[in-house]
């Protein structure tokens, strides 16, 4: 069992148990401007079908308007080469009855360590600016 993944976004952090559904340390695709019609099977099979490393697929789907599918899904991949082959080949390739739009997911941007990773650097490359203006 993975342990909980503590999300940071827009000074707010939560516990999203949904992430420890996901394989680990896997290589991920935002898929967008999927239409009503496509189910979870079918954007398991559009990508499987064409790259041997992939996992697992999620259309995100409002808890709140009879889970209604919100328009944009996830693809997880084993390989990065078959992530980045996928990103390239399958974008704006017909899925349903709407062109999708692929690109890679920066879901791992708003983990807490990252982001605290990021604030940390943040702040020492403007303490260094902030020293270096002190000593004109």
């Amino acid at each position: 069992m993975n342990k909980p993944v503590v999300r940071m976004a827009a000074g707010k952090s939560w516990v999203d148990s949904t992430l420890s559904e996901w394989p680990a340390n896997d290589f991920r695709l935002f898929v967008g401007n999927l239409g009503a019609d496509v189910s979870d099977e079918a954007l398991f099979d559009h990508f499987s079908s064409k790259y041997a490393s992939v996992a697992m697929s999620k259309i995100i789907r409002d808890a709140k308007k009879n889970k209604e599918s919100k328009g944009f899904g996830f693809v997880s991949f084993l390989q990065p080469l078959d992530c980045a082959k996928a990103m390239r080949e399958q974008d704006q390739t017909w899925l349903g009855s709407r062109p999708i739009r692929v690109k890679r997911s920066d879901w791992q941007d708003r983990n807490r360590n990252t982001v605290q990773k990021k604030q940390k650097k943040e702040n020492k490359k403007q303490q260094r600016w902030n020293n270096g203006r002190s000593g004109r």
